[in-house]
């Protein structure tokens, strides 16, 4: 049985399905990049690939795609060398420049209560960080640090305070945390145009009578 049809039927060795699940992600984030899938739908579909245990149900998941792009998932062989270079798709200002490695360390996280912290520097260790800060002020800085390659997760939560996410020119930025009564914004100078295997930053969270800002400095 090729591969091919093993996809399809879902006979795939489990031992595939980190590499399948990631391959699906990449098309999804490129389809919700390009206006085909609404943020609603991207976070649906990306939450049912990650709890996904069988190669037909992660799948399953992009068969409503574009035709072309569905095709690259389900012979993933094929998707390898149809992939256009990243030279010959538009990138932000700024994008290419930005530095990237595998990030393999633990998720960090930082806590202010009733007052000022900020991380600066190369102080990224692994691909997800979480803020709480409670009546005080929190800057998270991305412009000095390196960047893990696709998504940055970040999760925010500000009660009655405030948390700044500082980003490069040319960082793309998808925003889904939840204000009540209060404040969640991407600034208008953010990118949020989002490049397939090229980092951007996904902040998700609560602000509780405080905000959360990503703005570019």
């Amino acid at each position: 049985m090729n591969e091919e049809k093993s996809l399809r039927s879902g006979n795939e060795s489990p031992f595939d399905l980190p590499r399948l699940r990631d391959q699906a992600m990449d098309l999804l984030t490129e389809a919700f990049a390009n206006g085909t899938l609404s943020l609603e739908e991207y976070e649906r579909r990306a939450g049912l690939i990650q709890k996904a245990m069988l190669p037909s149900e992660i799948t399953g998941q992009i068969a409503g795609l574009p035709r072309s792009t569905a095709q690259r998932t389900e012979n993933p062989a094929a998707r390898t060398e149809a992939r256009p270079s990243r030279a010959s798709r538009p990138m932000p200002d700024g994008l290419e420049l930005i530095p990237v490695e595998e990030k393999s360390g633990s998720p960090e996280f930082s806590l202010c209560i009733m007052g000022d912290r900020k991380l600066a520097g190369d102080w990224l260790n692994s691909d997800q960080a979480t803020s709480f800060t409670l009546m005080g002020s929190t800057t998270l800085d991305l412009r000095g640090t390196v960047l893990p390659p696709g998504r940055l997760k970040i999760d925010a939560m500000a009660i009655m305070g405030e948390i700044q996410i500082l980003v490069p020119p040319g960082l793309p930025v998808k925003m889904s945390a939840f204000p009540f009564m209060g404040e969640a914004t991407v600034k208008g100078s953010v990118e949020q145009r989002i490049v397939p295997g090229m980092p951007w930053v996904d902040v998700s969270g609560i602000a509780l009578m405080g905000s959360i800002v990503v703005k570019v400095l």
